[in-house]
């Protein structure tokens, strides 16, 4: 007899890391709410967001999603990873010979920082603790030549950046401990320590920010998130809250970008 099941849905290709997600759209957001809207930098903002929808397809292709994803969608993978890479090179492109020469320069950085995490990629170490770090700090830089091409002055676009960049260095080292909590039921505590790294890493970079001349807005955007954190490194959070941990991190985020586009605006 003929089965009425439903076909099985094919495979998605769509990034699955939903932190990801916001890591890029943080600041992306914030480039834009701070230095305005030109086409040079919504070309690149596009061209940003088509290549971080090639990566799901392209870690399908190469077999890091296992044998299985490779056999059932790898045509399919490698003809998104065409048309996505070919998208963001058009627009990336365009923005290129739109933007001022100051953000042309400036998509270098976003660009080696990709290469970085590749390398990373393919030698399976995205998941250690620099791996991670490694793609915090790409994601974070890609709003720093958006910035520069909606014509923000360099401090500007630097201040942002490196906002994001302490900003999620310290989600990290949150999201390790409940994860290592987890992994070893309990017998693998690095709370204290991925507490003061928070700790060093969201206060030493805000006060290297504001001696180097970013303004005090860097460490008072950095606070929320860095505090959560703390928090979560500190507190007995379990992985049966990371759901509750990711909502947190999605709201001090908000808080973040609310605090940085006010107070760059502000002159702080």
């Amino acid at each position: 007899m003929p089965s009425d099941a439903p076909p099985p849905r094919p495979r998605s290709l769509l990034p699955q890391e939903h932190g990801a997600w916001g890591q890029l759209a943080m600041p992306l957001l914030s480039a834009l709410l701070v230095a305005g809207v030109t086409p040079a930098a919504l070309l690149l903002t596009a061209a940003t967001v088509l290549g971080f929808l090639a990566h799901e397809p392209l870690l399908v292709l190469i077999g890091h999603r296992g044998f299985r994803a490779r056999e059932e969608a790898g045509e399919r993978a490698r003809r998104w990873v065409t048309r996505l890479l070919a998208g963001a090179s058009a627009g990336g492109a365009a923005a290129l010979w739109l933007a001022p020469v100051a953000a042309r320069w400036a998509m270098l950085v976003p660009v080696a920082l990709t290469a970085a995490v590749a390398a990373l990629v393919l030698a399976r170490k995205e998941r250690t603790v620099p791996g991670e770090l490694a793609v915090v700090t790409a994601l974070a830089s890609s709003g720093f030549a958006v910035a520069l091409a909606a014509g923000a002055p360099l401090a500007v676009a630097g201040a942002a950046t490196l906002t994001w960049v302490l900003a999620f260095a310290t989600s990290v080292f949150a999201v390790r401990v409940v994860l290592a909590r987890a992994l070893s039921k309990g017998s693998l505590e690095l709370g204290l320590r991925n507490g003061l790294a928070v700790v060093l890493v969201g206060g030493c970079g805000s006060v290297a920010a504001w001696l180097g001349g970013l303004g005090a807005v860097v460490g008072l955007a950095v606070a929320p998130t860095a505090l959560l954190s703390l928090l979560v490194c500190l507190l007995p959070f379990s992985a049966r809250q990371l759901k509750t941990l990711g909502w947190g991190l999605v709201a001090s985020s908000t808080a973040s970008l609310l605090v940085l586009v006010l107070g760059q605006r502000a002159g702080l």
